[in-house]
């Protein structure tokens, strides 16, 4: 019990430095127009807890690519400095598909990436939202092609996405890291980001964030759930969110206001170091 205990102050001090960031996303979208939006666990949090799960330990904002890509070109100047953008453009180690913001002066080191070089300040995520194509066997292999990119550049930057996987799965890795020794770490980004554009286009139903932790099926959404939004308090404060948040949580999570077992409820993302640094009290 007093470890948990110890456990659920730390992240109570992760949660107010992740709502400060995301306080800072917030003042810039609402500055300069860019719709976003609450999703995933950040989205249930407010939902079910009024802010934070308590249990968990990051914060995530979607934009459809069109308020992402304004975002990334007007965040890069106008992003208070006791924070960073990191971008694979911004940070060549830096191998996620999607952009975080981080916190200057504080280290939050994931299992995964602990070998990875740049920086591992406390974070929150901001993810793109792309079309799915209509076809379903282009859908597959848009899903198949995305994947093994992803681990393409995972594996060429040093992620261990292997650890908590079997001897196969290890083997499998290897492989991939072999076949990166012939091919750019940029060639691969680019290959990736112009598959993940790929249907940007056309009309679809259906629209994936590329880089969420449920895979490309499960974070294939409707379109309109996400069409009209609304408002919801997050730790008191007033943050946009799909005003369909109930067919977005179903499809996640089933019946979301059920709390989870405590004992699949701390460290979701296998968080090995944290430092608050000058936020140290």
């Amino acid at each position: 019990m007093e470890e948990v205990i110890k456990i659920q102050k730390q992240l109570d001090k992760v949660h107010r430095v992740q709502l400060e960031m995301a306080l800072e996303v917030k003042r810039i979208c609402d500055l300069y127009n860019i719709k976003y939006f609450l999703i995933a666990g950040t989205l249930l949090g407010a939902v079910r807890h009024g802010g934070f799960i308590p249990w968990d330990d990051d914060m995530d904002i979607g934009m459809l690519r069109e308020d992402y890509e304004k975002f990334i070109t007007i965040a890069k100047t106008e992003l208070s400095s006791k924070y960073v953008l990191q971008t694979w453009d911004e940070d060549i180690n830096f191998g996620q598909p999607f952009a975080k913001i981080r916190k200057n002066g504080t280290r939050f080191v994931e299992k995964n990436s602990s070998k990875v070089e740049g920086h591992k300040g406390i974070y929150i995520d901001i993810f793109p939202f792309d079309n799915v194509p209509e076809n379903l066997i282009a859908r597959k292999v848009h899903s198949i092609k995305i994947y093994l990119l992803k681990r393409l550049i995972f594996s060429k930057l040093g992620y261990e996405v292997w650890l908590d996987g079997g001897k196969i799965k290890k083997i499998i890795y290897k492989f991939l890291y072999f076949i990166t020794k012939f091919i750019s770490i940029n060639k691969m980004k680019k290959l990736l980001e112009k598959e993940m554009k790929k249907y940007n286009t056309m009309n679809t139903d259906l629209i994936v964030a590329i880089g969420g932790s449920y895979g490309y099926k499960k974070e294939s959404i409707k379109r309109e759930w996400i069409k009209d939004l609304t408002t919801i308090k997050f730790e008191n404060k007033d943050f946009l969110c799909p005003k369909d948040y109930h067919s977005y949580l179903t499809h996640f999570y089933g019946d979301y206001m059920k709390p989870p077992p405590e004992n699949k409820r701390y460290n979701r993302h296998g968080i090995i170091e944290i430092d608050f640094g000058s936020d140290e009290e």
